[in-house]
């Protein structure tokens, strides 16, 4: 069994599960030493590909080689997108995942409205339009049907996190919207777009993974979205960027959300989609539901949902993943599995990017593993982020890469892509994850002052 990625981190969670598992990653990373304590890691030597994603790691002659040498493979990976379809055959290994030519119609955000109304599950009102169709005057008749405040998502745009989808407030943002659309590098790509209502409400997510018995689900997750302390790109609206577990919702609002992500895995099941996928929702007044988008394939909660539901003593979702996928005799009592999962979990993880506005040179070097927290009896207002925080101090306290290293709540993990000293950072690029056991936001979703500090401590480690 390898899991291959950009980074190991990414495909971490199995080496908890998985005797006979190891990783092939694409970048050398401070976290390794700690992860190779539980699954062995190959870094891919030599050439880099130009594109950093699996379809082009896997076309690397070196990793061909190297996974000629280890058949018959078992290959597990973020998302199979469609140009890893050939190279798969090519390989003679075995996905444990969809294909790409199964998956990628659930996730395109022009398909994903009409597919939803075929299953009978709740979409924000709107439709889609022939991006040249999107006048002023049609701006101000969809106005008068959706409301003031539309949502535009460039369907075409595969870009995730958000960066492909616009709130439309007024002038300045339609405007905003259209110098998007027409830059150089995009204006070709780009022919549909989504105009929907703004669904009121509390941004949110729900994991399913769809087997033969049915579909099993996450909690109902906060989204953390568009937190100036760690957006890297300005301007974009929706932008993803973690989850806070310990901020729970209702039972009813949990309950609703298990029985909509229930119905859509059932339908995708039935046209060939298996194993674990993603629905975005909005949590609206009396706990209704509206579905934004599917995310078919492995998303952004992992590998760290794996370790809280390790730490609560729970089989993650990733073992029907794989049950499904190895073809594996197996029994699933599904509402006692149900009852089980929706046990409250403590955790949750942001990821940090470049805030700088053009290429810069990483500092300092900055060690992966657990850090300590020490608050300290004054306030301090940080560059760039517009309000007082509480000074702290943060210092490095032992190796480690996992939720499960965290002993209290006055501790984090620094894992995932950190820069080596003297790299230079892209405007927006990601520089990190910050994993903890405590809940890090607010009633309304932004984050604790005490946690804009841990941010600002660790960017200026790396001198950024």
């Amino acid at each position: 069994m390898v899991g291959v990625g950009v980074s190991a981190f990414q495909r971490s969670g199995l080496g908890y599960i998985l005797p006979n598992y190891e990783i092939l990653s694409l970048l050398e990373t401070a976290d390794l030493p700690a992860i190779r304590q539980v699954c062995p890691v190959t870094v891919i030597p030599g050439e880099r590909p130009q594109e950093l994603n699996t379809s082009s790691i896997l076309s690397l002659n070196w990793v061909k080689d190297w996974l000629g040498r280890r058949r018959p493979v078992n290959l597990f990976v973020y998302k199979a997108a469609t140009p890893l379809d050939p190279i798969i055959e090519e390989l003679g290994v075995k996905l444990l995942s969809s294909p790409g030519y199964v998956r990628k119609p659930l996730e395109d955000k022009k398909v994903f409205r009409v597919e939803a109304c075929k299953a009978g599950i709740r979409i924000p009102a709107g439709l889609n339009l022939n991006l040249e169709q999107l006048t002023e005057t049609k701006w101000d008749q969809l106005k008068q049907k959706y409301g003031e405040r539309l949502v535009f998502q460039l369907t075409d745009y595969s870009t995730g996190g958000g960066q492909g989808t616009f709130f439309i407030n007024n002038r300045d943002d339609w405007q905003k919207f259209w110098e998007f659309t027409r830059s150089q590098d995009r204006k070709k790509e780009l022919k549909f777009v989504n105009v929907c209502e703004r669904v009121a409400g509390r941004s949110a997510s729900i994991t399913g993974c769809a087997t033969r018995y049915g579909v099993v689900t996450s909690l109902l997750q906060t989204q953390i979205i568009d937190q100036p302390e760690l957006v890297g790109f300005k301007g974009r609206n929706g932008v993803w960027l973690g989850h806070d577990w310990t901020a729970r919702f209702s039972d009813k609002a949990q309950l609703n959300a298990e029985k909509l992500c229930q119905k859509w895995g059932e339908y995708i099941y039935q046209k060939g989609y298996k194993g674990i996928f993603g629905l975005d929702v909005v949590l609206g007044e009396n706990d209704e539901i509206t579905v934004i988008e599917c995310n078919s394939r492995y998303t952004g909660a992992f590998p760290v949902y794996t370790m809280l539901q390790l730490a609560q003593g729970e089989m993650p979702l990733d073992v029907w993943h794989l049950l499904e996928w190895l073809g594996l005799d197996y029994e699933l009592d599904l509402d006692e599995v149900q009852k089980v999962s929706r046990q409250a979990k403590s955790g949750a993880h942001i990821i940090l990017h470049s805030l700088a506005d053009k290429p810069v040179k990483a500092g300092g070097a900055v060690k992966a593993g657990v850090w300590g927290i020490r608050p300290i009896n004054s306030a301090k207002k940080f560059k760039d982020m517009g309000a007082f925080a509480p000074v702290i101090d943060i210092g490095w306290a032992r190796e480690g890469f996992s939720l499960l290293d965290i002993k209290a709540d006055d501790e984090f993990v620094l894992c995932d892509r950190i820069p080596n000293p003297g790299q230079i950072i892209k405007p927006g690029e990601r520089i990190g994850k910050l994993i903890f056991k405590r809940r890090i936001i607010d009633d309304e979703g932004n984050l604790l002052p005490e946690i804009k500090a841990v941010v600002a401590s660790i960017l200026t480690y790396y001198n950024m």
